[in-house]
């Protein structure tokens, strides 16, 4: 390990890795050093993600394509199964799967779509976590970093399921990081990586969506929070700051 790889030897999941964020994310923490599990709805938006971390010289990834709108418990077991059985171990976990349908009252908020997008934002986030605990616990020093948006997580107007979820996916790292307070090998923290140039705000702010940062330049605290050197942080949400 070293300073330009702090993350050598370690596998970290990757979910939503086919996203705005996922790409850079995912190219940054291999970069780091990581074999990187790359978890996505569609294998055609993971490919490109796997090539470029290919002709980056980083280690080569896994591709897990798993449409967590459908998944159930099984599919997860399965996903974590097979970490276990091809990479024997499981490091980290990075949480950017996400889902957002536009801005709407919660007045006509359909119920299959409010379902749908607790399920990808924040049960599916729940299930993979419980589900990988025996690995990440077996591990040197483990580390599971969720994806806040406090903005939306504030409770204002028309922001429906999305907004519930990312309230209560702060409240989930929070409650698993005092759960493990005792265990100084296994953390649980967030990122909130503000605008950001990606799909998901551009549904949200059509008109506003330049003035984000791009995705690469936030991915720094992913990787200092999967690394060594945040041991004995847990139960924080860090605020990136665009390079």
């Amino acid at each position: 390990m070293s300073q330009t790889t702090p993350l050598a030897g370690r596998v970290v999941l990757i979910t939503g890795a086919g996203g705005g964020l996922g790409g850079p994310v995912s190219r940054a923490v291999a970069a780091a050093g990581a074999e990187c599990v790359l978890l996505g709805r569609r294998e055609r938006t993971l490919t490109p993600v796997f090539d470029s971390i290919v002709a980056d010289g980083s280690p080569e990834p896994a591709l897990f394509p798993l449409d967590v709108t459908k998944a159930g418990e099984d599919d997860y077991q399965r996903l974590v199964d097979g970490i276990a059985a091809d990479c024997g171990r499981l490091d980290g976990i990075v949480h950017l799967a996400g889902r957002f349908d536009g801005l709407m009252p919660l007045a006509t908020h359909p119920i299959d779509g409010w379902q749908r997008i607790m399920h990808v934002n924040l049960t599916a986030a729940f299930a993979l976590t419980q589900l990988s605990l025996p690995l990440l616990q077996a591990a040197g020093d483990a580390s599971v970093v969720f994806t806040a948006d406090r903005p939306a997580a504030t409770p204002k107007a028309f922001w429906g399921a999305y907004g519930v979820a990312k309230a209560g996916l702060e409240a989930l790292m929070q409650m698993f990081a005092v759960e493990h307070a005792q265990s100084d090998n296994l953390r649980f923290n967030a990122v909130d990586p503000g605008p950001c140039k990606t799909a998901l705000r551009k549904k949200a702010f059509p008109a506003a969506v330049e003035l984000g940062a791009l995705p690469e330049q936030i991915v720094g605290p992913y990787v200092h929070l999967l690394s060594a050197a945040a041991r004995g942080t847990t139960g924080q949400t860090v605020a990136a700051q665009p390079d």
